[in-house]
């Protein structure tokens, strides 16, 4: 990404660059409150990669309900591939 040389926003960006960045957990019994955790903890479903979860668990729990979006958004993917 071309970035615009332009100061004005530095000070800000200094302000918040190390604040985390939040993520969201998909499965419906993320014992995380709200379903937030550490994007950066995230993992994504390794077949579709629309879904993240908090853990392996998670995964596991939510996988009846993702399912059917999960072959829906890989067939989307391979057709513009």
């Amino acid at each position: 990404k071309k970035r615009i040389p332009c100061s004005c926003l530095d000070e800000k960006y200094k302000e918040v660059k190390h604040i985390p960045k939040i993520g969201l957990c998909c499965s419906p019994e993320c014992p995380l409150p709200c379903g937030m955790t550490e994007r950066s903890l995230t993992m994504c479903c390794s077949r579709c990669r629309a879904a993240n979860y908090c853990s392996r668990e998670c995964q596991v729990a939510s996988w009846q309900g993702h399912k059917g979006e999960c072959a829906f958004y890989s067939d989307l993917k391979a057709k513009f591939q």
